[in-house]
């Protein structure tokens, strides 16, 4: 059995903790082979759902260790699997301790119908001899190895979970969440159709939405706007084919704990909103913030009657003491986050008010075009679009506020 060679950038990832034993060349390419054909094995009992050929393949003798690969068994059975596998990149050099192996292993997973590629999380496996000298694992998860090479896991990696499925949304919940699992699967489906309906370009619909009970998941996610998950509603958020890939598997998107039974209005907005990214994926990656949040505010709102459409108090405050530029980039999500995503919605609104939904489109297709305009450029797509520049959008953003709010 070849050794599969890791192509996503993590030749050369060192294993940290003590080096390893030396060890003949022979000698270790024979283990390799052995681990390799266990994990081969561990991934056909998961597709097949063999329980006990997965089991066969684990250190039953350690209790604890027992219980969560069970879990974590139990987990993956829930999952849409398109390609699941484990492959060991030829960088990885197994290390040796007392009677534990350890080695640098690649866990690929795709979901069926909502990754367009398999998603690569780099792992550090141990492995022990069982009493009939069987090589098994012995240890999935390094914590510490995985904090210092910011290894993103996915809920179903770290504890138990309850996955729902229904039209294209893969609800991924907890038990302390699952009861609301009707209610956001409803939600979210609702809401991909009305975002369909609103956005210019294509979009299935599919989506993966996490609505859990701990906030840990969304804590650990990289570039978290605003670097507080307490001070967020919820995020969607680029779930990349590896860690140094520029390939995108899928956008997902995250739902705060205190939102999944927060009143249907503001939540089902939320959703709305946290989809219209999704839809946009990584169209919106190199565009203004205001622009991207806007948007997806002005989508949020489109089911909205107008008279029942709220902006945030410090918006209105904002308008009313006068605005003479849009929010910035670095402060966006800082402080005074509040206001900002009411000025960036109403920017939308004035400029699709003014000079059409579609002109508005517009604008964000020649901001995001050849890598995107940065804010010193903002004003040059303004003026050749519009004819105005980012000083009079917010000037009469501001007055468009005031007229409709007060």
């Amino acid at each position: 059995m070849a050794l599969l060679i890791g192509s996503l950038g993590l030749t050369g990832c060192g294993l940290g903790g003590p080096p390893p034993v030396a060890t003949p060349v022979d000698g270790a390419s024979a283990l390799v082979e052995e681990v390799i054909e266990v994990l081969d094995a561990r991934a056909e009992a998961i597709k097949a759902g063999r329980l006990e050929d997965y089991l066969r393949g684990i250190n039953t003798t350690d209790a604890g260790f027992t219980v969560s690969q069970k879990q974590y068994y139990a987990n993956l059975q829930q999952l849409p699997l398109g390609r699941f596998g484990y492959t060991v990149p030829k960088s990885s050099t197994p290390s040796t301790e007392g009677d534990t192996t350890t080695l640098l292993v690649l866990v690929r997973l795709q979901l069926d119908g909502y990754d367009a590629v398999p998603v690569t999380t780099p792992a550090r496996f141990s492995f022990v001899r069982n009493t009939e000298g069987m090589l098994v694992l012995s240890a999935a998860h390094d914590r510490a190895w995985e904090r210092r090479h910011d290894v993103d896991l996915a809920p179903w990696d770290l504890y138990p979970i309850r996955a729902e499925e229904e039209s294209g949304v893969l609800g991924i919940f907890d038990e302390a969440s699952v009861d609301a699992a009707d209610e956001i699967l409803d939600a979210v489906r609702d809401g991909a159709g009305q975002v369909q309906a609103t956005v210019p370009f294509d979009w299935n619909g599919h989506v993966v939405v996490y609505a859990l009970s701990s906030v840990d998941v969304l804590a650990s996610l990289d570039n978290l706007p605003g670097g507080d998950p307490d001070a967020l509603d919820g995020v969607a958020f680029p779930v990349r084919a590896g860690a140094d890939s520029t390939k995108v598997a899928s956008t997902r998107f995250m739902i705060h704990p205190r939102m999944i039974r927060r009143d249907e209005p503001l939540r089902d907005r939320l959703v709305r909103h946290e989809l219209t990214h999704v839809a946009m994926g990584p169209r919106d990656d190199n565009v203004p913030i205001w622009l991207s949040e806007g948007l997806a505010e002005f989508v949020s709102v489109q089911p909205v009657p107008a008279y029942e459409r709220m902006i945030s108090r410090d918006a209105l405050e904002a308008a009313q003491a006068g605005m003479t530029e849009l929010p910035r980039d670095d402060s966006f999500n800082g402080a005074e986050s509040s206001q900002n995503y009411g000025i960036a919605w109403y920017a939308c609104e004035y400029i699709a008010a003014t000079f059409g939904q579609d002109t508005l489109w517009r604008v964000f297709d020649e901001m995001r075009r050849a890598g995107g305009t940065s804010e010193a450029r903002q004003d040059d797509v303004l003026r050749e679009v519009l004819g105005v520049d980012s000083s009079e959008v917010a000037e009469a953003a501001g007055k468009k506020i005031i007229a409709t709010f007060g």
